[in-house]
């Protein structure tokens, strides 16, 4: 039977970094572990599902791409945080090897590591400790333990940022485990077999509840991630297009984010699924773009109707001049490929500067706001701008006019 107790693995050759990391993991009542070869650590990886793997990406003695190559080999996938004095260029592309992987990614810690930020991350890490078994799954969706959130998406104008949709995200609330982020779970869901599932049941509930909005009067956007599965299933668009019926919801108010990831003998059923969801009226978002698999040839092949910008290349953006030169390039091409794009991970105010002056034609972000119930979603929109770091109070509440000087129930900031 495996130990109930979360395991650390740390994969650090710094004797002192180590010992430091050893330390804390025992104050936290966490078992650690430090295996020294690739060997070893699937030899680990085999007896035990490790909840966190502290990975240093500048170490000599071992290649770290081929310990994430093991990590990412065993279902665990454990979150993992990288660790290195290397340049910010060098870091970002470790990162980027590490979620092409399917590795959750927490950050990247910068050495000399701070005692106090890397206990915070632990902390925050370990409050829930996976494995998820199937059965755990199979009941959350039978007994409505999962739940969605909403997290607003702005559209942004010259002189103004308005809310005018918002993204449906999961989260689970574990009877016992308390409320799961995606990242808990979704690697599980996935190994099971059960994401299309999981996927009805998000889209069903985002539907049915952007209707409710609506009879709000509130004419919100919604966006759902749509599983790599339901791509592959021609009878989808005719199932999705029952489900707006009996909602009585416009299709043009509904936004899939999909990723463009199939092989060259599945392009003929993908652009079949996508040109039928297209032709009921649906908006198509190329997710991830910049940092996945998706290939230039797609965006002119496929009918997407928007690009959205991977969020770890909005973050390199305050730092990065190549990341600001490349995310630039790739809202001037969807422009002249006729898409709209879109910023996600949208944290500060020097990113929504950048996105507005680079063009995108929205965003997403913990800037704007936290991911919140759609009970809450009512009153942000009637008293935008309410919440999240960016409240400072010196940005206005305006209503927006549409263009027969009708008011509408969107909201604006003037900036």
């Amino acid at each position: 039977m495996q130990p109930s107790s979360d395991l650390i693995l740390i994969l650090e050759p710094d004797p002192d970094c180590r010992a430091m990391l050893c330390k804390m993991a025992d104050r936290l009542g966490c078992d650690h572990m430090e295996p020294d070869t690739a060997d070893a650590l699937h030899e680990l990886l085999v007896r035990r599902r490790p909840t966190l793997a502290i990975l240093a990406v500048d170490r000599t003695d071992i290649d770290c791409l081929a310990l994430m190559n093991v990590l990412a080999h065993h279902h665990s996938r454990p979150a993992t945080l990288l660790v290195g004095s290397n340049s910010a260029r060098i870091l970002a592309s470790v990162k980027r090897a590490a979620e092409s992987r399917g590795l959750p990614v927490l950050g990247i810690a910068a050495r000399p590591l701070d005692t106090i930020d890397m206990e915070r991350i632990l902390t925050r890490q370990l409050a829930v400790a996976p494995p998820v078994a199937r059965e755990e799954l199979e009941q959350a969706l039978a007994e409505h333990e999962l739940t969605l959130v909403y997290q607003p998406k702005l559209a942004l104008a010259a002189s103004r940022v308005e809310m005018r949709g918002v993204e449906a995200l999961v989260r689970w609330q574990h009877p016992r485990r308390g409320l799961l982020q995606p990242g808990h779970f979704l690697g599980a869901v996935e190994d099971n077999g059960l994401m299309s599932h999981l996927t009805d049941f998000v889209m069903t509930e985002a539907v049915r509840q952007a209707s409710v909005w609506r009879a709000h009067g509130l004419q919100l956007e919604i966006t759902v991630n749509l599983s790599t599965k339901l791509v592959q299933d021609r009878e989808f668009p005719e199932r999705l297009g029952m489900l707006l019926k009996e909602n009585d919801f416009p299709p043009q108010f509904l936004v899939l984010d999909v990723t463009e990831s199939l092989n060259a003998e599945g392009q003929n059923l993908l652009l079949d699924v996508f040109t039928r969801l297209r032709i009921l009226g649906v908006g198509l978002s190329l997710d991830n773009f910049g940092t996945g698999q998706s290939s230039l040839t797609g965006l002119y092949r496929m009918p997407f109707s928007e690009i959205k910008v991977d969020h770890s290349l909005i973050a390199d953006v305050p730092r990065e001049r190549e990341a600001r030169v490349i995310v630039k390039a790739i809202v001037d091409l969807a422009h002249t490929l006729g898409l709209t794009a879109c910023a996600e991970g949208v944290e500060t105010s020097q990113m929504l500067d950048f996105v507005r002056s680079a063009g995108f034609d929205s965003a997403q972000g913990r800037f704007f706001c936290e991911p919140v119930p759609a009970a809450d979603i009512e009153g942000i929109v009637n008293a935008w701008p309410m919440t999240g770091p960016a409240g400072t109070g010196s940005w206005r509440v305006a209503k927006s006019r549409d263009f027969d000087g009708a008011t509408s129930t969107h909201r604006a900031l003037n900036v």
